[in-house]
């Protein structure tokens, strides 16, 4: 109900007026019939609104409005008279009058008027009461906030800048506002900013941008800044209003996580989990087992792709919910369904949490690893509802508190760490949302900030809804009254627990390494891109007799102690420039102890580059393989003695066979009984047979002699190939750009396997090879379209002495695949044809190109007809 005092000398006036006014119950009216009654009731009580006749006895209307301004009375004030002369009116509204109403006419008309005028000027005069207070609030919020906050003119003029702007650039406000302001920035990014300007449009005002800044000192700083474009009815900018923060710690932070994270990108490529990292539901990292699983390169995923591509439609709003969860600090772990490349559906557990990554909100998880980013978008709106809206874009709880610590307003991140919704917050103490002993503090430092106003700032601690403590930084001031007397606090909180656990994690991170490292039984080192050593491990003294120190400064030292007969290989090793490539490096060689005992080393190293490709040194590892060298060479020289044996055995033997062969030859002549030469034929036959495997020895008496090696299979397949005596059958060699690590008589299997085929096979017109994966393992095929072998021969096939020749074949074959770990196998269907399966573990094998690929390394055809 809106009150009115009513003031005229004409009693029959005050009348009709009131019960006009007072009709309907929207008004409350007070009469007096001179000025003098109207200012001592006005001593007592206040109005909405003051309607006053002009000309009154002892005091008129003009006098008695003079005398209520002067008072300091605001309220509306309406001159309703029955004199018309224009200059009475001019000098009421110049007096401070609201209104000005001439009495006479119809009184329906009129009173409804009198009505209007006095329902505007009551909401006029409330709507700039609010302003005020808004302005007041919109202040004090904005002098509170650690961001840079500044309007400015599209010529650069400085309409306005908060304590925090003036601060970072060490200026008055005073040397700021009201003049062209520029930052200097670094001349490459000048284009990049204006073309970010140039970008806000009436349709998309709002913009943000990443820049450096150079400080009066020199000092090269980031900021971040959010934009927003306010334009004329013409589309023309007339003003930007400009939200920023200086993101440098970020930034360096961001470069340390960059580095800390390549020393451990390691165990995320190798890891059996799939890992990704979330900003605004799209992938920004996927390591390769995530990208296998759902059929995708990583650069597929990691370009940007949505989340909710590679899910199922059916389980899309469950994953959205679910993402909601993480990003309110949920560890969720839920299945959903989801659809590879190919367009097949499988079944994924995530587990997931969000967390703050250099300063980013991002969600990380396993399937799979880190992240959504909130974007910060700062909507600016018309004076009265900027404070509110510019507090909810915020995502730092924000609050304000009168004198006696009870809560009168706040943003929504505030809501979301006390649990509660503003009107449940509205109206209740500190004490009612916090423990004593930290609503405590807080009471006693808002104390210090009444009684001397100023921007407060400190480190401490909340609690939040969970009661889980974070760490925070309040940065809070005084907000006044329109009479200038502190009426509360106003306080944002920025939740620093992020930097806190990131810079405890690099610090933990640094001490795993070095741990690892240290505690190696190898040698481990990592050599730098200008010839000196980042690190070398201490297991190196055990080797060397050298200690580490001794490497670290000494770089060529580990050059210096090889032996004078190796050392020409390893200074070769070292200037053969292994950083232009990736691959890894391997080379044995002898030392010299600093005690002057010889031993082997096992050296391997690769470069290590950063995700830029900078070149940043190469990591070593070398291993004492004295022992081993001691153990081969003792082997080689019992293999060749008994190599010699076998040879002098084996030339007498044959010898002998010779002369038993020739003397059954001479018995034939004697004109022998039937049965007498069906014995000397079975004798024949028999010393046949010794003498072949005789000379079967012979091929195979190196197995397990000579030290294996990796070996070019297509080659191997073609050189085997080349003994096949039968120029009708074809022979296809599938294979191509696959090594296999094997004893050097890897040629005899697949001779043997070519041998056996043509020998068993029946009527046999061709024999193929190629590979395939499966699993970790790599299988080469041997097939033929023969008769093939049957089942119960399968299992006997490679026992020793089994076959129709010398029996030795295949049994061999399985052996010298052994000696590295390989096997073999036929699983081919009788009457079909023989298959023969060889697999290569992990390990075991490489590949140059996919297998059974188009092309072979180095452009060569993948398959050919020999």
């Amino acid at each position: 109900m809106i009150s009115v005092l009513l003031v005229d000398d004409d009693p029959m006036i005050l009348d009709v007026t009131s019960l006009y006014l007072q009709r309907g119950g929207e008004f409350s009216v007070k009469t007096c019939e001179d000025a003098s009654d109207a200012l001592g009731v006005l001593e007592g009580r206040s109005f909405d609104a003051i309607i006053s006749d002009y000309e009154m006895p002892e005091m008129d209307g003009i006098a008695f409005l003079k005398v209520v301004r002067a008072r300091g009375e605001t309220a509306p004030f309406i001159i309703f008279t029955g004199r018309g002369r224009e200059d009475v009116v001019i000098e009421a509204l110049n007096n401070g009058a609201n209104f000005y109403l001439q009495k006479g006419g119809d009184p329906k008309s009129q009173f409804a008027e009198l009505k209007n005028m006095i329902r505007q000027a009551v909401q006029n005069t409330r709507a700039e009461a609010a302003l005020r207070m808004s302005e007041a609030r919109y202040r004090a919020v904005v002098e509170s906030q650690t961001e840079l906050i500044s309007r400015f003119r599209p010529d650069g003029t400085q309409v306005f800048a908060n304590e925090a702007f003036c601060r970072y650039y060490g200026m008055t406000p005073e040397k700021i506002v009201g003049k062209p302001f520029f930052s200097r920035v670094p001349e490459e990014e000048i284009p990049i900013i204006q073309e970010h300007f140039k970008s806000l449009t009436p349709q998309n005002p709002v913009g943000s941008i990443e820049h450096r800044v150079v400080l009066e000192n020199g000092e090269v700083r980031w900021q971040q800044w959010v934009d927003r474009a306010i334009f004329n009815e013409g589309s023309a900018p007339i003003e930007y209003q400009s939200v920023g923060r200086d993101t440098t710690d970020r930034k360096r932070a961001e470069e340390a996580l960059r580095d800390s994270e390549k020393k451990f990108k390691v165990l995320s490529e190798q890891s059996p989990a799939g890992i990704y990292i979330l900003l605004d539901g799209r992938f920004t990292y996927v390591n390769p087992r995530f990208a296998a699983i759902f059929g995708y390169t990583v650069e597929e995923l990691a370009a940007g792709m949505p989340l909710l591509r590679i899910v199922h439609p059916d389980d899309q709003d469950t994953v959205r919910e679910r993402l909601r969860e993480q990003e309110r600090d949920s560890n969720e772990v839920y299945e959903f369904t989801g659809v590879r490349k190919d367009g097949a559906t499988i079944t994924v557990e995530v587990r997931g949490s969000a967390t703050t990554i250099g300063g980013v909100r991002v969600l990380v998880g396993t399937v799979l690893d880190i992240s959504e980013r909130k974007g910060m978008e700062i909507a600016l709106t018309e004076k009265v509802n900027y404070v509110q809206a510019l507090m909810d874009a915020i995502p730092a709880p924000v609050f304000y508190r009168d004198t006696r610590g009870v809560y009168r307003d706040c943003n929504r991140a505030f809501e979301d760490l006390t649990g509660r919704s503003r009107d449940e917050i509205v109206g209740r103490e500190i004490h009612d949302f916090f423990p004593a002993e930290y609503a405590d503090v807080y009471r006693d430092k808002d104390r210090l900030i009444v009684e001397r106003p100023h921007v407060q700032r400190y480190e401490f601690a909340i609690t939040e809804r969970d009661g889980k403590r974070r760490d925070v930084l309040f940065s809070k001031t005084a907000l006044f009254d329109s009479g200038g007397a502190v009426a509360g606090i106003v306080g944002v909180i920025v939740d620093i627990g992020e930097r806190k656990r990131m810079e405890q994690a690099l610090r933990e991170s640094e001490m795993k390494y070095r741990t690892i490292a240290d505690f190696t039984y190898d040698w481990e080192a990592w050599l730098g891109p200008g010839g000196r050593y980042f690190y070398v491990s201490p297991s190196c003294e055990r080797i060397t007799g050298y200690s580490a120190g001794e490497f670290m400064d000494d770089p060529t030292l580990q050059v210096r102690i090889a032996h004078p007969e190796d050392r020409e290989a390893v200074e070769r090793h070292y200037s053969d420039g292994l950083h232009d490539n990736e691959g890894v490096g391997h080379i044995e060689y002898r030392i010299v102890t600093k005690q002057g005992e010889v031993r082997w080393i096992s050296h391997y190293c690769q470069p290590v580059f950063r995700e830029d490709g900078t070149y940043m040194g190469r990591r070593e590892n070398k291993r004492d393989v004295t022992e081993r060298k001691h153990a081969e060479e003792t082997l080689k020289r019992a293999n060749e003695k008994l190599n010699l044996l076998s040879n002098i055995t084996r030339h007498d033997v044959l010898n002998r066979l010779t002369a038993l062969l020739g003397y059954l030859e001479f018995v034939r002549d004697f004109g022998l009984e039937p049965e007498a030469v069906a014995l000397v034929e079975k004798a024949e036959e028999s010393a046949n047979v010794i003498r072949h495997q005789i000379s079967f020895t012979r091929d195979y008496q190196d197995i397990g002699v000579h030290n294996p090696a990796w070996q070019d299979v297509r080659r191997l397949v073609r050189d085997a190939s080349m003994t096949l005596y039968r120029s009708e059958i074809a022979v296809e060699n599938g294979i191509g750009g696959v090594l296999v690590y094997a004893d050097p008589l890897l040629e005899k299997v697949f001779t043997n396997l070519i041998d056996n085929a043509v020998r068993h096979g029946g009527t046999v017109n061709r024999i193929g090879f190629s590979v395939r994966e499966e699993g970790d393992s790599l299988i080469i095929v041997c097939e033929d379209d023969g008769a093939g072998v049957e089942e119960e021969e399968k299992r006997k096939i490679f026992r020793r002495g089994v076959g129709k020749n010398t029996g030795y074949g295949l049994f061999l074959a399985r052996e010298i695949l052994a000696i590295t770990g390989l096997s073999i196998r036929e699983v081919g269907t009788p009457g079909q044809g023989a298959r023969f399966e060889i697999v290569a573990p992990c390990g075991t094998y490489r590949l140059e190109k996919a297998p059974g690929g188009s092309r072979e390394k180095g452009g060569g055809a993948a398959s050919s007809t020999m």
